[in-house]
């Protein structure tokens, strides 16, 4: 990284660089850009078109009522010290609705009686070349309202006057209110912080333009309090059930990242072996799924953008740590390793764990459990697929969404299951409440999408066609007496990805081993992965 001092020892030569460059560039990859990334030149961003987020717009505008407003703001730069930066990410819902990827942007969609439907304002920074020295292109006003259908759009600046305009004449507004709490003047300061990316926890920076912003978007709150927080609703859980179900085009893209991931899964398999750190395999795992490489299902061979989140690399018992990610263990001859881990590709998870023995052969013991663990998993799955536990060939499917299963009812399912399968080991469990208690302590799946975790809102509900779901039951044997011995220290916990159709189930995951005989040829280097 740069120092303010050689930032201005070097100014002139940029400016000078800089003048020879397009000016109308693009603030994120775009078809005429980025031909690579890209199977059409109607797409937005890789995989979705233009249109459907004009869709996605329309069919949220249409479920709110009228008089209605919905106000969202890009997501937010994040510093690990001072002005040192992390890679930014958008927010989840901005990105959703408007395939926009820059910070320091807003939008305001507004419901009316147009044949659309409603209307787009997207603010976002203006084109400066100072700070394209720095940071590269940025889309512009102008741009947004070319390439991303906005109807009108304006410099970030005119966030404010904007909006109280638009508020003044509306009935709902409607916004993120995740951080909000507006029971007294001092909590509404949330709100305020929500939407002002220049407050105490956004560093300025030399080369940085994010400092100019406080006062932009800093009157969110007062303009609120001045109309009457009565009219806030809360945006989130009408975008969620949007996103819970999958377009088309998302499954593709859903299932483009977990065969990348799949495939990363059984590389650090063969990678692995006793001697390594958990870190090592880490690395290996990360930098597989960034790889490019041809996967032949004609949605091109880039890799994942970004890890979908910390993995988890847990050898021997720190696989008793369910969200074990500080993986700087030595892995040791004869142990189990548990990998959870998967990238995001085009903006979308994928969630995938598989556990292996690094020595290459699973130990009886081990594969004893560990067998028992996918018995479970495999029937959850079948449930979700067509229907049955055990379907017998050429029944007609009723999974899917036919199946009216809940993920509780699946919860409940995988925990009796499990109970039956660890007393034939000799666990002599009782109920299934016992396994809950301390060798199953979490939820056997949830949503995906977007983000890693899109559950919240509709946990309860019956599974839909369009839902992608993970089925991960595992199992965590302390060193406890109460338990056989010989499955102390062993953690376990197999998770696949399921689309949910009309009448059955598919699984995205797939091409990550995990039958024993699979997964023992793929350690020990008798399977190619392509």
């Amino acid at each position: 990284m740069f120092s303010r001092t050689s930032q201005r020892l070097c100014n002139r030569h940029l400016r000078r660089m800089y003048a020879s460059v397009e000016q109308n560039l693009f603030g994120q990859p775009h078809p005429s850009t980025h031909p690579h990334l890209f199977s059409s030149s109607h797409e937005l961003t890789p995989g979705i078109a233009k249109e459907e987020y004009h869709q996605r717009r329309k069919k949220l505008m249409e479920a709110l009522p009228d008089g209605s407003i919905a106000v969202l703001r890009a997501g937010q730069i994040k510093y690990m010290s001072k002005n040192i930066f992390y890679r930014f990410r958008q927010a989840s819902d901005f990105w959703y609705l408007t395939g926009f990827e820059e910070d320091s942007a807003a939008v305001i969609l507004e419901k009316n009686g147009s044949p659309v439907g409603y209307s787009m304002t997207l603010f976002c920074a203006s084109k400066n070349p100072k700070k394209q020295m720095w940071d590269g292109p940025v889309t512009g006003p102008e741009g947004a309202m070319q390439n991303f259908g906005a109807d009108m759009a304006f410099d970030i600046g005119h966030f404010n006057n904007q909006l109280s305009t638009i508020i003044s004449s509306s009935s709902h507004v409607y916004t993120d209110l995740s951080s909000a709490r507006l029971t007294t003047p001092k909590s509404r300061k949330s709100i305020l912080n929500y939407l002002n990316p220049a407050s105490s926890h956004f560093p300025s920076s030399a080369g940085s333009s994010h400092s100019h912003l406080g006062p932009v978007l800093s009157d969110f709150d007062s303009i609120l309090s001045q109309y009457g927080t009565g009219k806030l609703k809360n945006l989130t859980k009408e975008v969620g059930k949007l996103r819970r179900i999958k377009s088309p085009a998302e499954k593709r893209i859903m299932k483009g990242a977990a065969t990348r991931s799949a495939r990363a899964h059984a590389l650090t398999m063969q990678f692995a072996h006793p001697g390594l750190s958990e870190a090592d395999l880490e690395a290996h795992f990360q930098y597989t799924c960034a790889l490019s490489h041809d996967v032949n299902d004609g949605l091109g061979g880039s890799g994942c953008q970004r890890p979908a989140y910390v993995p988890v690399v847990a050898s021997g018992k720190n696989a008793l740590t369910i969200h074990h990610t500080a993986n700087n263990q030595v892995i040791r001859e004869g142990e189990l390793v548990l990998l959870d881990g998967g990238g995001e590709w085009n903006g979308y998870a994928s969630d995938i764990t598989r556990t292996f023995p690094v020595s290459g052969r699973f130990t009886a013991p081990q594969r004893a459990l560990y067998q028992a663990v996918l018995n479970v998993q495999k029937k959850c799955i079948s449930m979700i697929c067509t229907g049955s536990l055990m379907p017998s060939p050429g029944s007609s499917l009723t999974g899917g969404e036919s199946s009216n299963l809940t993920i509780p009812a699946l919860h409940r399912l995988s925990c009796q299951l499990l109970t039956e399968e660890l007393n034939k080991l000799g666990f002599n469990l009782g109920s299934s409440r016992n396994v809950e208690e301390q060798l199953y302590p979490h939820l056997v799946g949830h949503g995906v999408g977007i983000d890693l975790h899109e559950s919240d809102g509709w946990r309860n509900e019956e599974l839909q066609a369009g839902q992608v779901i993970t089925i991960e039951p595992g199992v965590y044997v302390p060193v406890d007496r109460r338990y056989p011995e010989e499955f102390h220290g062993i953690g376990i916990r197999i998770e696949d990805e399921v689309l949910i159709e009309e009448d059955h189930g598919v699984v995205l995951t797939v091409d990550a081993p995990k039958e024993v005989v699979d997964v023992e040829a793929t350690c020990q280097g008798l399977v190619k992965i392509y």
